[in-house]
């Protein structure tokens, strides 16, 4: 099964998935039978997932996220804390660079 990284979240969801099953995110257009079926589908995965590992996305490239914010540890840039990742809010002059921009705003 072809797995996709969400480009909102950064979840792992199915290629063939209309909306991202972590953030609701619309991942591709889908008529309204197939949007249903696939809803129903991942509801049904949701509900038998068990915590194993993360499944891998398409190529063979496993998903990595250390501190587990839904940030692959290529685009976080400190991969060991969940408070810190692309896009979080920052603190002004905390000296902690949390949304991975390169300087912590002041």
């Amino acid at each position: 099964m072809a797995m996709v990284s969400c480009p909102g979240c950064r979840a792992v969801a199915n290629a063939e998935a209309c909306v991202c099953p972590e953030c609701g995110l619309k991942l591709r257009s889908c008529s309204s039978k197939v949007a249903r079926t696939a809803s129903a589908m991942m509801l049904g995965l949701a509900l038998g997932c068990d915590g194993g590992p993360q499944p891998e996305p398409a190529y063979g490239i496993p998903f990595v996220d250390d501190d587990g914010d839904g940030y692959e540890s290529d685009v976080d840039c400190d991969d060991t804390d969940a408070n810190i990742y692309p896009e979080a809010d920052e603190t002004p002059g905390d000296g902690v660079d949390s949304n991975c921009d390169g300087e912590d705003d002041t």
